[in-house]
């Protein structure tokens, strides 16, 4: 049954009045408390320390102070004296500008607490999509998904700013979607008519378009969800195109044209307009965060976030499939979802936004699924009050325990990340670059990718950066015939150090690129250059020349006086030992580390790992005893396992070790090295256990 209003709107009323009548109770006051909780457990998970400190923000904040200085927004790669005039198109120098302010009156811990604000603003925009509009369930069950995909990226970095404006559009678009009508009254017999106040905040998209475009990327969004709401209200009908008064129609067309119109406001024009489109045709360098899913499952095991956002798009596809009647209706929500999952499954740094725009669909979904449930079974398992109270109570429990034990970083400590609960600014960098500055040492500076945006913002203009994380600031010739090839080739490092006049390097040594760490073993054997300066952040080294002599004779580390020189995290020192091969260094901090914290078992397995480099008995079972202290303090891995076996093979103890390597292969039957040790040394036929 079909009915006209007076705005020649034509509304459905079979199906979306009863819709609509259950949007309009409100949730119960015990339901709204585990919300509550569920909110808390977001601003715990959005408030840890800046452990991205050493990456984008240092720039931001520099380009933030030029552009306030200067009033212009940098088109030029200026930091860098590789590539000084290299153009630069700048798509969030407005965040730039805001962070480098919030930083300068609140400094690192109030950037930390503003960007959790941000956060739990996108999620309260979208909690109120459908808290009158979802069934408790549904909404809890889609709200922690979300949740649990989000959190992959939590740092202050410009997406923030989209992260609030996308859920800002979703929040006008569901409202004008769902709103009620003019003819409908809620249980209490009154009118309602939200209509023209939903089109009022319409008007507001083109304004919060206007200020994407200068603040991320992302901005490219905005357009693509109203015109995927245009192709819903056409499909479904909501609009009568042969009625006389299509006015409203007309304003969502216009708004959707003006919304298109603002993203060329910025300082590039239509260039910056198309920057989204654009930016990866010339992009010499990967990073992490723009690889594909299906590539980084080759290179990382078992990852949190994205196993909740590969369950969340089952659970999303799945609750399609059970509401395929509704498909008309469900236009807007099939485009967006279609969308996110395929930005999510293109992009690791795309996760977020899979996250927010999901979550009222999943729970409108959901929603549906309880109420078809509850027509079939009126008296469905949930409806009994005494075993919903019970499930919410459990639910409660289960988010206390989860904010304590992420406040406590157990769960940090458990997925391995270095992030920890609360508002600690890593100070590595800064002691390494106060370094340089106290002793005045003089550049051109060779450095990795990594930590170029941080030297950016402590030591330019007085240096000038080799490189920094910007892809798109550099040719891609520079990256494949320059900086790459000089840490691969040492004839390379040799011609291009000589052809920049290189006098120092500025390594941060947590880089794990294949030739960041060939180029940090080989440097450090090659006595043309001295290290004189080691923290858990970066390493320091200057030309052996005369005009270093005195740094060099003041500050210089070699492998004999390392434990006494270096500083800083004794985990990280022991690992960085271990890798460049200074053994003895590296035990001194694994066992620095287990002093500190006896529980440490990455630190046993450091220690275990540089004493079964020694064949001698002794060291072999120092390395046996400290593997198997390491495996059980929760050290799972079934790389260790094999290790394990190897030292009691060399130790004798024959049983023990075939013992280990069968476990190695109950935890990963792919384990080959483990299985070949089997075939080999064990009489007992190696079963494949897949």
């Amino acid at each position: 049954m079909q009915r006209q209003d007076d705005r020649g709107i034509s509304l459905n009323l079979q199906s979306e009045s009863s819709y609509l009548r259950s949007d309009l109770v409100s949730p119960k006051r015990s339901d709204l408390v585990v919300f509550f909780l569920v909110f808390i457990l977001l601003l715990t998970f959005s408030i840890h320390n800046f452990d991205s400190i050493g990456q984008d923000i240092g720039r931001h904040l520099k380009i933030g102070e030029i552009i306030w200085q200067t009033k212009i927004v940098p088109a030029t790669n200026l930091f860098s004296f590789t590539e000084p005039d290299f153009p630069f198109l700048n798509h969030h120098w407005l965040s730039e500008a805001i962070f480098y302010k919030l930083h300068d009156w609140f400094g690192f811990m109030g950037l930390i607490l503003i960007k959790a604000l941000l956060i739990l603003a996108a999620f309260a925009f979208l909690f109120s999509i459908v808290k009158n509009r979802g069934k408790f369930w549904p909404i809890l069950i889609s709200f922690l998904l979300s949740i649990f995909v989000f959190i992959s990226r939590t740092e202050v970095r410009p997406e923030i700013f989209s992260f609030v404006i996308l859920a800002f559009f979703l929040f006008v678009l569901f409202r004008a979607k769902y709103s009620s009508r003019s003819d409908l009254k809620n249980p209490q017999g009154r009118t309602l008519d939200t209509e023209g106040r939903t089109l009022n905040l319409l008007w507001l998209l083109p304004v919060a378009e206007l200020l994407w475009v200068n603040l991320h990327i992302y901005f490219f969004i905005g357009p693509f969800l109203l015109a995927a709401f245009l192709v819903d209200q056409f499909f479904t009908k909501r609009f009568d195109l042969g009625s006389a008064k299509r006015s409203n129609l007309g304003k969502l067309i216009l708004i959707f044209l003006l919304t298109s119109l603002a993203t060329l406001i910025n300082p590039h024009g239509l260039a910056g307009a198309l920057v989204p489109f654009n930016i990866l045709k010339e992009y010499g360098y990967s990073i992490v965060e723009n690889q594909t899913l299906s590539f980084l499952a080759s290179f990382f095991g078992f990852n949190l976030f994205i196993f909740a956002f590969k369950l969340s798009v089952g659970v999303l596809l799945a609750s399609f499939v059970l509401t395929l009647k509704k498909v008309q209706q469900r236009i807007f929500e099939i485009l967006i979802s279609v969308f996110f999952i395929y930005a999510g499954f293109k992009m690791l740094r795309n996760l977020p936004l899979y996250a927010l725009a999901s979550f009222p669909v999943l729970a409108f979904l959901l929603t549906d699924i309880q109420n078809s449930i509850t027509k079939v079974r009126p008296g469905g398992f949930l409806r009994s009050n005494l075993v919903s109270n019970v499930f919410k109570l459990a639910t409660a429990v289960f988010l206390i325990f989860m904010i304590f034990f992420t406040a406590t970083n157990s769960f940090y400590e458990r997925l391995s990340l270095s992030r920890a609960f609360g508002l600690a600014i890593p100070d590595g960098l800064e002691r390494a670059t106060d370094f340089v500055k106290e002793n005045k040492i003089k550049g051109p500076m060779f450095n990795n990718f990594d930590i170029g945006g941080y030297l950016i913002w402590k030591l330019y203009p007085d240096e000038k950066v080799f490189v920094d994380n910007r892809p798109e600031a550099y040719s891609v010739k520079f990256f494949s015939e320059i900086y790459k090839p000089m840490q691969e080739d040492k004839v390379k490092w040799e011609e291009f150090s000589e052809k920049y006049g290189i006098n120092f390097i500025f390594f941060g040594h947590t880089d794990m690129t294949p030739w960041g760490q060939a180029f940090l073993k080989d440097i450090l054997k090659d006595p043309s250059w001295k290290i004189v300066y080691l923290n858990e952040n970066a390493v320091i080294l200057v030309n052996n020349n005369q005009a270093n002599s005195e740094i060099i004779a003041r500050w210089a580390i070699t492998e004999g006086n390392a434990a006494e020189r270096a500083a800083g995290d004794n985990l990280v020192l022991s690992r960085f030992f271990y890798n460049i091969s200074w053994r003895k260094a590296a035990l001194h901090f694994a066992d620095e580390a287990i002093k500190a914290d006896p529980t440490d078992r990455h630190a046993y397995l450091n220690k275990g790992l540089t004493h079964a480099y020694y064949t001698d008995a002794a060291n072999q079972k120092l390395a046996g005893e400290s593997i198997k202290k390491a495996i059980d303090l929760g050290l799972k891995n079934s790389q260790y396992y094999t290790i394990l076996g190897i030292v009691y093979m060399n130790l004798g103890r024959l049983d023990e070790a075939e013992n280990w390597f069968k476990k190695a292969l109950e935890l990963d039957d792919k384990n080959e090295q483990a299985r070949q040790f089997l075939s080999k040394y064990f009489t007992q036929p190696v079963l494949n256990l897949k």
